[in-house]
């Protein structure tokens, strides 16, 4: 399968689940993928970020390796699609991030979601990623519980608020046992 041919040729979520599958199933296909998310047209890298988002769902330790080029995908004032933004933090929700890259990759997170001109998809995924990567440092738990909440409260989205009612009993229960009263 020629990858490029098939992301232009139609756009839709049967499309995007065909290339999902056999992304996810053939190990060429990823790195084709992972071409076209960093140096495809911007129409490419818009539609590749959507595949990667659920390739990464699905194999998320496939994508280890390459966490460097995705958190640099995703820093602020790289000029990428709101798409390429939220597929790295989508990814982050699943992918183990070894330690090294775990203060560069929850400081993105962070700074996704505290930023209001972000998609709401976005700061949603980089809230649970956040959370997560804040298990691995329980002392960084109230920094994501208080950008969850502002996010709460300046947010009129179903989606976020939705999300934050699910992670803020867990991010509270580990700020109380990490910072007893």
């Amino acid at each position: 399968m020629k990858l490029r041919e098939e992301l232009l040729r139609e756009h839709s979520a049967r499309q995007m689940r065909r290339l999902t599958d056999y992304a996810s199933t053939h190990p060429t296909a990823l790195a084709e993928l992972l071409q076209l998310f960093w140096y495809g047209a911007p129409r490419e890298r818009q539609l590749a970020a959507d595949v990667l988002g659920w390739v990464g769902q699905r194999r998320p330790k496939w994508l280890v390796p390459h966490l460097p080029g995705l958190l640099a995908a995703a820093q602020p004032g790289s000029g990428q699609h709101p798409a390429v933004r939220r597929a790295v933090a989508r990814v982050l929700q699943f992918v183990p991030v070894p330690a090294e890259w775990q203060a560069l990759a929850f400081d993105t997170c962070l700074g996704l979601l505290q930023n209001p001109a972000e998609p709401v998809a976005v700061r949603v995924y980089a809230l649970t990623a956040a959370a997560r990567l804040a298990g691995y440092y329980p002392e960084l738990a109230a920094e994501v519980l208080a950008a969850a909440e502002e996010a709460l409260n300046t947010s009129t989205s179903a989606a976020m608020h939705s999300r934050t009612q699910r992670e803020l009993p867990k991010l509270r229960a580990v700020v109380r046992e990490v910072l007893p009263g």
